[in-house]
């Protein structure tokens, strides 16, 4: 992990790199834009890979309802300025579906 300014939005960022599951691994960066709020970015993942990643942030970071919501670089391109909630139960299939549908609601 290191941390680095953000060429687009000048704020201090880290990159990480974690295994999701043995042998599957997954980029990202992570921003605190305030003491309560975070942007966690995933580069080039599967809604199914996003949605083990989520799950588990969920799970074990920010359990209550409302607290992990979402958006693709897909639904920023074309506008959409309001993130999806995720939804506060079910497993990663639940989730990916989600994200699936949240893609399909874009394209």
């Amino acid at each position: 992990m290191e941390h680095r300014t953000s060429g687009i939005h000048g704020m201090t960022v880290l990159d990480f790199e974690i295994e999701l599951v043995p042998d599957v691994w997954i980029d990202g960066t992570a921003a605190m834009t305030d003491p309560d709020y975070a942007y966690i970015t995933l580069t080039d993942v599967t809604a199914g890979e996003a949605a083990v990643f989520a799950r588990w942030l969920r799970d074990s970071f920010a359990p209550a309802p409302d607290l992990v919501r979402f958006a693709s670089s897909l639904a920023m391109a074309k506008g959409e300025q309001d993130p999806w909630p995720l939804p506060v139960e079910g497993r990663e299939e639940e989730i990916a579906t989600e994200l699936r549908r949240h893609l399909d609601s874009v394209e």
